[in-house]
């Protein structure tokens, strides 16, 4: 992943998804539960891995997660119309990395980075990323803001 590319920064993201709070994402202290930040994570990635990334996917292969990191950066509060930003940051041997923004209006809310690994269906096994999907991919490899 390149320094340069700042995950705060709405600029930083080509895909976007958006989702309405519900005001059982909330908690005892009136803000959004950190639980409910990882399911907005997770809308976001998921709408882009299946808006393109992925579209080659062979059946015989799974994308499972290897690893996420979420930074939060901001309370959000209910009702609220929440954008979160999508961009492929790097494409290894068989697994990519995703970054995504928590976006309310402006301002960042949270940040993540997502490890998934591609893994044959039967043995479960690291495979390697297939060529027309990695072809596909690359277009998703997106500079960052300069």
């Amino acid at each position: 992943m390149s320094a340069a590319i700042d995950l705060t920064d709405r600029s930083a993201f080509q895909h976007w998804y958006r989702e309405k709070l519900r005001f059982s994402d909330t908690d005892l202290i009136g803000h959004v539960n950190n639980v409910a930040f990882a399911a907005l994570i997770e809308g976001g990635r998921i709408n882009f891995t299946r808006s393109g990334p992925f579209a080659d996917l062979p059946r015989d292969v799974l994308v499972v997660m290897r690893r996420i990191e979420l930074d939060y950066r901001a309370e959000l509060h209910w009702p609220a119309d929440i954008d979160i930003g999508s961009r492929l940051l790097r494409i290894g041997g068989s697994s990519v990395t995703i970054g995504n923004g928590v976006f309310h209006n402006d301002r960042c809310a949270a940040t993540s980075v997502t490890v998934l690994v591609m893994i044959d269906r039967q043995t479960r096994k690291p495979v390697q990323i297939p060529e027309a999907m990695r072809r596909t991919m690359a277009g998703y490899i997106a500079p960052g803001p300069e």
